[in-house]
């Protein structure tokens, strides 16, 4: 990488810290074993056909798993989840993540029992850029929870949201 690709890249990396998202985790569940990892990359792309999009770094434990199972969860973590983060970002490995957390299976995947909202999708499609796979998945099942309380992800940490008082 050379200076301006550095410098750029640092930049980038700054202004991502910035981007406040929920966070989620994507769990599969392929040849008898549970896969799941915590993301803030999750998008709507459609609403006819329900689909959205997940990025997940091509490294990662669930990546191939994921491609070879063709559906996952997109598990929308609530604030009670912040112990489930660092547990599904690489503090636990493998099965020892789903013994934190209420589990059940819907649709043949791993859903969190008690998350913001849960989703279950069918690959449909994958493209890869750089590190990661862009995969895109027909939405054909989803459960939300009433109370509005996402855990969200901001500056490097977990953060909540707050309604602000409308200007008058």
């Amino acid at each position: 990488m050379d200076g301006l690709d550095a410098e750029v890249a640092a930049g980038f990396r700054q202004a991502m810290r910035r981007l406040t998202a929920t966070v989620s985790l994507i769990t599969t569940h392929h040849q008898g074993v549970r896969t799941g990892m915590a993301v803030t990359a999750v998008q709507s792309v459609a609403m006819d056909p329900a689909t959205l999009l997940i990025c997940v770094n091509q490294s990662a434990s669930i990546s191939v798993p994921l491609r070879e199972r063709g559906r996952f969860a997109v598990n929308m973590l609530h604030l009670a989840h912040a112990e489930l983060v660092p547990i599904f970002s690489g503090k636990l490995k493998g099965e020892a993540r789903f013994e934190h957390g209420l589990w059940t299976s819907q649709e043949d995947v791993p859903v969190l029992v008690d998350a913001q909202a849960a989703i279950v999708c069918d690959v449909v499609g994958t493209s890869g850029i750089g590190s990661h796979d862009v995969i895109f998945g027909r939405v054909r099942w989803v459960r939300v929870r009433e109370e509005i309380s996402p855990l969200l992800y901001e500056n490097g940490r977990v953060a909540r949201s707050e309604p602000l008082p409308l200007a008058g």
